[in-house]
């Protein structure tokens, strides 16, 4: 597989303090990567630094299949839920075409064969029926998905996600990890979590960030991180 995420030798102070120190690693095409660690690790500085959002303070990061140009290419992501605004009267459908529009670097309007796509993609993920409701009238599993739509509007190589099961309830939590997987038969997917007990089942490699990288790639057997979070072990797999 082709590589579509290179990281070499990442840093990123804030003025004195160290936020990142040295971070490289690489994403593969069909990818499906958990970046896990503790609160003010990194992990969220990290996000923004692969969405260009902010600049490493020393260190490369390369995209060697994706143009900034391309519409087809480019990197979709799907910020905490509780970044969205609840009291904000716009429509689910409205919510997931914003995709298109955060995708275009210059002035742009929404065509009709956006509005096709956008319905075509609410119907694979379940949510057709909602996409006239208000946001802030859905419930947190059904929010998410439609910020997962939003991501997947223009059909980006790469999808980022922040937390996105950090305000949903268990039976919810693991619909969305199987719909990530699903949606990771197509797309190369990075997520970022403190939800480690679904992980597993899901993910192909783990990155730990804290300050500094821990890498267990490949999930292999008994890694131990009893210092960081819990003991990793592919007994926690779906052995089904």
């Amino acid at each position: 597989m082709d590589n579509i995420l290179v990281c070499e030798n990442l840093s990123f102070r804030y003025d004195k303090d160290i936020v990142l120190n040295n971070i490289s690693f690489t994403l593969r095409d069909g990818d499906f990567l958990a970046i896990i660690g503790p609160n003010g690790g990194g992990k969220s500085t990290l996000a923004k630094i692969l969405l260009n959002l902010l600049k490493p303070t020393s260190g490369l990061i390369k995209y060697p299949q994706i143009s900034l140009f391309n519409k087809d290419s480019l990197v979709g992501y799907t910020p905490q839920d509780t970044s969205i605004n609840k009291d904000f009267t716009i429509q689910a459908f409205d919510v997931v075409l914003m995709g298109f529009l955060e995708k275009r670097l210059f002035g742009y309007k929404i065509t009709k064969q956006d509005k096709k796509e956008a319905l075509e993609i609410m119907e694979k993920l379940g949510i057709a029926d909602i996409r006239f409701r208000k946001i802030g009238d859905l419930s947190g599993g059904q929010r998410q998905r439609v910020l997962i739509a939003r991501a997947l509007c223009g059909n980006p190589k790469l999808l980022i996600f922040d937390e996105p099961t950090s305000s949903i309830d268990l039976p919810t939590k693991q619909e969305i990890y199987k719909l990530l997987k699903e949606i990771n038969s197509s797309h190369t997917i990075i997520v970022i979590t403190h939800d480690i007990s679904n992980l597993l089942e899901y993910a192909s490699n783990i990155l730990f960030i804290n300050k500094e990288l821990l890498s267990f790639e490949g999930l292999q057997d008994n890694i131990d991180i009893d210092r960081y979070f819990c003991k990793i072990t592919n007994q926690h797999r779906n052995t089904n």
